[in-house]
Order: C-alpha cells, then sequence, then structure tokens
C-alpha cells in the first residue's frame, strides 16, 4: 500500500496503478427479494454476519437494507406492525447509489462521503458483482478517515513508535562501537520511514515533534561531523530523540480503546490492515 499518495496496487511487470475498487471489494454479496419480510433478512444478517443486503426487483438491484435501516425505520416508522409484516421494499434505501469495479478507490471515497453513505454495490454491464464499504477504504486507506469521521484523529499505533524504538537503538549500539558507516545508514532508514509517517499521521504532534529532532540529527550526520564535541552532541540528541520514542510508546500501548465520539481519537499502524474475517460462501437467500 502507497503510503502517500492514492491507494495503488500491483500490476503486471510489478508497475503501480491506482487501486480499483475491484481490488478490494467484499463477495459475494447477500441479496434479498422486495417482498421479502423484514424479519427473516433479520434473520439472514445475523447467520451470515454481513451489516447488510441489496433488495432486488425483477432480478434487478433495487435498494439497499442495512442494521440501521432494520433498527430505526421498523421499531419507528412501522412501529404499530410486526416486523414479520413490514417488507423489504417497504425500509429499502432507493434509488441505490451503484459504483463501477474500475473506479478508483479516491473515486469511491469520494462518492460515498457526498452521499453520505457507508456501502456502494458495485454493478458491471448491469450485473452485481460486489460491494464496497467504508470498512474496506479505510482498511486500506484509514487516512480517509476523516471524511465520514470529520471530528476523529488518527495516531501512529504504539507498535508503529516500537519498531521505531528498536530501529534507533540498533544505531545507538552501532555509534557506541563507533561503526560510524551502518550507523549513518540505520539513521538514513529511521529518517525515510519518519518522513512517511508524519506525511501519513498528519495529526500526531508527538510523531512531528519527534521527526523535527531526527531531521537536525541526521543532517547533521550527513555533514560527518566527527570531532569531539560534535560526538558528544549527536549522542545526546540520540539520547533524547530515544527517550521521547520510549514514552509514546508506552503511553500509546496503554491507550487501548478506539472511539469515534467528539474529541476522539484512533490508533493505527499503517503497515497492518485491520484483517479479513474468512466467511462461506453462501448463495442469494430467498423467502
Amino acid at each position: 500500500m502507497s503510503v502517500e499518495g492514492e491507494a495503488e496496487a500491483e500490476g503486471e511487470g510489478g508497475e503501480k496503478r491506482k487501486m480499483k475498487v475491484r481490488d478490494i471489494m467484499s463477495t459475494p454479496i447477500i441479496t434479498e427479494e422486495g417482498d421479502t419480510g423484514v424479519i427473516k433478512i433479520a434473520k439472514d444478517m445475523a447467520n451470515l454476519e454481513v451489516g447488510s443486503v441489496v433488495i432486488t426487483s425483477e432480478g434487478e438491484p433495487a435498494g439497499i437494507i442495512t442494521e440501521r435501516d432494520i433498527a430505526l425505520k421498523v421499531l419507528l416508522k412501522y412501529r404499530g406492525r410486526r416486523g414479520s409484516e413490514v417488507k423489504a421494499k417497504e425500509i429499502m434505501s432507493s434509488p441505490l447509489v451503484t459504483i463501477k469495479p474500475e473506479a478508483t478507490v479516491e473515486e469511491a471515497c469520494e462518492l460515498a462521503s457526498a452521499k453520505n453513505i457507508k456501502r456502494l454495490p458495485v454493478v458491471e454491464s448491469g450485473v452485481l458483482i460486489g460491494i464496497i464499504s467504508v470498512r474496506n477504504i479505510l482498511t486500506r486507506k484509514p487516512e480517509y478517515v476523516k471524511r465520514f469521521y470529520p471530528e476523529v484523529r488518527v495516531l501512529a499505533s504504539g507498535w508503529t513508535f516500537d519498531r521505531l524504538e528498536r530501529s534507533l537503538s540498533d544505531g545507538e549500539v552501532l555509534f557506541a562501537e563507533k561503526k560510524m558507516e551502518r550507523y549513518r545508514e540505520r539513521l538514513k532508514e529511521v529518517y525515510e520511514e519518519l518522513s512517511k509517517l508524519v506525511s501519513y499521521y498528519v495529526d500526531d504532534k508527538e510523531l512531528k515533534d519527534i521527526f523535527n529532532g531526527m531531521t537536525q540529527l541526521y543532517h547533521d550526520v550527513k555533514g560527518e561531523g566527527e570531532e569531539k564535541n560534535s560526538i558528544v552532541e549527536q549522542r545526546k540528541r540520540l539520547e533524547t530523540i530515544l527517550r521521547k520514542i520510549r514514552h509514546v510508546t508506552y503511553g500509546r500501548k496503554r491507550q487501548s480503546v478506539t472511539s469515534f465520539t467528539s474529541g476522539a481519537f484512533t490508533f493505527h499502524d499503517y503497515r497492518h490492515g485491520m484483517g479479513k474475517r474468512l466467511r462461506l460462501p453462501f448463495k442469494r437467500t430467498r423467502p
């Protein structure tokens, strides 16, 4: 995954290309007929562990029902009727907003954000082939979280800082052993990693402070100033940066609760996605 710019995927021959909806959409997609009862749909969603189903009419996608639709529309709008009497077509969201599989992830993000929806059925030549959700998008592009949850600040996780600390600690050992060439190489690696992280976690002030300190140290080392005073100063700066990283690592590993409420933040390690749960290759359900 690209850390900067739009999400990328490997093309033929190893070249980079813009990641498409086809690359990250969920399949197979679950469909129900418009006359199916809401109670049955709720049971199917629970059994199949899905958060939405596409409603069809004469084989064509006509709308979508989510868990929220069932919870709010049935309980509020149709509270005088039994759930078994309410049909899918009565509570589905329609008209259906769809997207093509060759659209980019960026385009899917913009469309979902503009329409204020969390799921986009994917249609190719009139055929429903998958669905892309906010979760699919944020798995690959977590920095897009602000488009859907403006109040959230995305910060680097404690495990990201732990990785940096281990790498820089190795550099400290090389410095103590006066293996200056390898020490410079290690500083370059950490500096470049921090450069990517800062562009990725734009709200992370502690990360930015560490990056500023690392920038100064890295440029000093590039100047190859190895006089006694310069070496002493480098050691002090290196120790200061390591103390800051260790402090942030400890604090963020303790804060394990992620919340999407006002003023909240979420920790994320950009090298690791959220993962995918395995699902059975189920077929279309019928009333």
